[in-house]
């Protein structure tokens, strides 16, 4: 038996090996900007059905900080310039040849290509792929340039992991929606929370806490992500980390008796 199974932990070496070396680029930042592009449309559909028609600019302009919003996000908080992300020019020029083909292609030929399901189930596996490489990375650059600096370098993995949740407003507002109740702080989202778990596991595993090795972790935490994310597209679960969470929050966050007392005499009242 210690045959077969060291060969199954050989390729399972590998295949983690694989996915933390392989170059993301094209095809992972394809799917990423794919669904980011996406994101904005589908998004827009509440400010007017042509919005993409009479205000391509900023159609255009959001999909770019959608699609590269951990950057800006990174930039502001370390204090670099926000237009040293528009720096990325190949990364501008994919972007806005996706947005064009999502937008204007004939009979709309590229959207229904990519919202087809097993399309867009693909897309979000590449996505997730691409998703723990960012916040991996966003770990490694953060502990080199401000060593011992817990929070700044768990800060660093979340923005990684979802720059578009801290930067969704001022991105809305470009569109006109003025949405200052879904901010990150106030409506903490899956991927925040999905970024701030998988940022703590690399930041033990760095500081020897996880005795594993990084090529298991970092499989791991693309599967658990990979599943999660397939919950949500396909099970239409928004959060599927609340079921485990709920527990622990209500008992750590629970309200004072007086409190409680409080919203039920008037939940009677009301009734």
């Amino acid at each position: 038996m210690t045959g077969p199974i060291t060969a199954v932990e050989d390729q399972v070496t590998q295949l983690a090996l694989y996915l933390m070396k392989v170059d993301m680029f094209p095809v992972f930042f394809i799917a990423h900007f794919c669904l980011s592009c996406l994101l904005v449309r589908e998004d827009s559909k509440d400010v007017g059905i042509k919005f993409r028609q009479n205000h391509p600019f900023a159609s255009w302009l959001c999909s770019v900080v959608t699609a590269l919003s951990g950057l800006f996000v990174l930039n502001f908080l370390f204090g670099k310039p926000l237009i040293e992300a528009a720096k990325e020019s190949t990364l501008v020029t994919v972007i806005t040849v996706i947005w064009y083909l999502l937008n204007y292609s004939p009979s709309d030929v590229v959207y229904k290509i990519v919202t087809f399901t097993p399309v867009l189930l693909s897309a979000s596996v590449l996505q997730e792929c691409l998703r723990v490489r960012f916040i991996y990375l966003g770990i490694q650059t953060a502990a080199q340039e401000y060593p011992g600096h817990f929070l700044v370098i768990l800060l660093a993995g979340v923005i990684n992991g979802n720059g578009y949740g801290l930067i969704k407003v001022a991105e809305r507002l470009i569109r006109g929606k003025w949405t200052p109740d879904t901010n990150e702080l106030l409506d903490v989202t899956y991927f925040t929370k999905s970024g701030l778990y998988a940022s703590l596991l690399f930041i033990l595993h760095q500081n020897k806490i996880i005795p594993v090795p990084i090529e298991l972790l970092y499989l791991g935490i693309i599967v658990a992500f990979v599943t999660l994310r397939l919950l949500i597209t396909v099970g239409n679960i928004e959060d599927p980390l609340l079921p485990l969470e709920s527990p622990l929050t209500s008992w750590l966050f629970r309200p004072a008796p007086e409190e409680t007392r409080v919203e039920v005499n008037q939940a009677h009242k009301q009734k």
